[in-house]
């Protein structure tokens, strides 16, 4: 059983569970998957039940911040670089990661994440979402996202990697059709508070598209990650 947390957004569970591990990006180099990143890895977790829709939702200015329901309260952080490209850049992957946290939320039924993402990566991101963990859970809490930064991707400096802690020890899943919360939801503690990495690629008219995810950095290695 998974908890949810992406972001970007991971299948991480009371085992550590990961989805399949990919490295899909135009133009990136198969050796672009190793070296100075973690293995890359495709973004899943907790499916919900269908949102009721909460225009209020906190988001920073100018996040896209998909229609939670009361039940799930998304604080993305507010951090945002000094160039304005690099803006776009972290913008486009916090939309990212709040619209595929959105389409866990909605049972997998949801695809506003795809305009964010390489065309290559789609489909693996796709079918994470059509798994029975998805289709049948939902989660209900709070995730935090916080202590956002950027750097040039080591494997291609035209890209730039977007990293970011999130915390999801205030998350539970529940299940579609009762809306319990699910039992045998006790992971290690430290399995909360986790870094993600996702590489994102300049396109055309100024944007961004998030070309790769990879594998999250738990506590304590990523020791900046638990509050």
């Amino acid at each position: 059983m998974s908890k949810p947390g992406m972001s970007e957004l991971t299948r991480r569970g009371v085992a550590g569970l990961l989805t399949p591990v990919v490295c899909l990006a135009a133009g990136l180099a198969a050796a672009g998957c190793g070296g100075q990143k973690p293995p890359a890895f495709n973004p899943g977790g907790p499916a919900s039940a269908p949102a009721t829709p909460l225009a209020q939702q906190a988001g920073p200015a100018g996040v896209t911040m998909p229609p939670f329901g009361p039940n799930a309260h998304i604080v993305m952080s507010g951090w945002r670089p000094a160039s304005a490209s690099l803006v776009r850049a972290v913008l486009t992957d916090e939309d990212y990661q709040l619209a595929y946290l959105y389409a866990e939320y909605v049972s997998g039924q949801s695809d506003d994440w795809a305009p964010y993402v390489n065309p290559a990566l789609a489909p693996t991101l796709t079918n994470a979402l059509s798994a029975q963990a998805v289709t049948t859970e939902s989660f209900k809490g709070t995730i935090r996202f916080f202590d956002v930064a950027e750097a040039s991707a080591p494997d291609d400096h035209a890209d730039v990697d977007v990293s970011g802690c999130v915390d999801t020890a205030q998350a539970v899943n529940t299940s579609v059709k009762t809306g319990a919360v699910l039992p045998g939801q006790s992971p290690p503690p430290d399995t909360d508070y986790y870094r993600f990495t996702d590489e994102l690629a300049p396109v055309s008219g100024g944007q961004w598209q998030v070309v790769a995810n990879y594998q999250p950095i738990y506590y304590p290695q990523a020791k900046e990650c638990k509050p």
